[in-house]
């Protein structure tokens, strides 16, 4: 028997002057209220009641601890709330993702989510570089790439083709066709990691690495995205990313003719045994999005 338990006894034992209606009330032997009363008094070093054969009243001490312990009993009731099955459709998820997945497919489609489900709260952070769980406080990570080696567990979700693309400015002032095997003239975007002294400027297929020239450096995927568009160099991008801009004909996917790297998206998570069920309701239906969104690349 916890002490809130042991509380409402008291409180119960104040209300009817009585060991024995108390126990006759919830079921329990009269030997166990008595014990009760007995903890509280033992742990707080007061008397609560005067005890008689006829009667039981509170003392003066007893008095004040009845107010204290009914305002500890609403006050731990409140925390009631936290209790999964209490949390089936209210709550709140911090989910981290890249920005363009933030933009593109769970911003313009959480009017859906929240359609169903009104009461949970999406508070979304979405970064370029590695998001960090704990340190961040997040309840999960949507992450585009080659897995790292961390203490978390991970649920993929999809892959996708990594395309390489130029704008039609860009190829048009090169006088011959691209030739994978002739590209000394030619220029790549390159992404620099923030905060990371690592820069990419390869061009990466399943099977080669090509490295490039570049002359503009950038550490953000949107700032990478629009170099390329304004003809900066090539660049390689997811093809859930590629499909729109290629449909407008604002980029041309070039070397189509090379197996494409494949990149995995995936959940992680912290390793957490309570999971409160509207937590899960998002996660289901993120998953379902982001497949069905996937799989219409071009």
């Amino acid at each position: 028997m916890d002490k809130i338990e042991r509380l409402k006894i008291f409180c119960l034992v104040a209300e009817k002057r009585s060991f024995a209606q108390v126990a006759q009330h919830l079921n329990l032997p009269r030997s166990t209220i008595t014990y009760a009363i007995q903890a509280l008094e033992k742990e707080y070093q007061v008397v609560l009641f005067n005890r008689t054969t006829r009667k039981v009243n509170l003392t003066n001490d007893g008095v004040q601890f009845l107010q204290d312990a009914k305002q500890l009993i609403e006050h731990a009731g409140s925390l009631d709330k936290y209790k999964l099955k209490n949390r089936e459709d209210i709550g709140q998820i911090k989910i981290g993702l890249p920005l363009r997945l933030a933009t593109q497919y769970l911003i313009p489609h959480l009017y859906q989510f929240y359609e169903k489900y009104p009461n949970i709260k999406i508070s979304i952070h979405s970064y370029d570089h590695y998001a960090d769980l704990s340190e961040q406080r997040l309840d999960c990570v949507v992450r585009v790439g080659q897995k790292v080696d961390e203490n978390f567990i991970v649920r993929p979700i999809a892959d996708s083709a990594l395309y390489t693309l130029a704008s039609p400015n860009y190829l048009n002032r090169f006088k011959d066709p691209l030739d994978m095997e002739c590209l000394d003239q030619h220029l790549m975007v390159a992404y620099q990691l923030k905060n990371m002294d690592i820069e990419f400027s390869d061009l990466i297929f399943k099977q080669k690495h090509i490295k490039l020239r570049y002359l503009c450096s950038v550490e953000d995927t949107e700032s990478y995205l629009q170099a390329g568009l304004q003809g900066l160099g090539m660049i390689q991008i997811p093809a859930f990313d590629a499909t729109s801009f290629i449909v407008d004909k604002k980029l041309v996917r070039i070397f189509e003719q090379e197996p494409c790297q494949r990149i995995p998206i995936y959940f992680i998570f912290l390793e957490k045994k309570y999971r409160p069920v509207y937590f899960q309701f998002f996660i289901d239906w993120l998953e379902s999005l982001l497949k069905r969104e996937l799989s219409n690349q071009i």
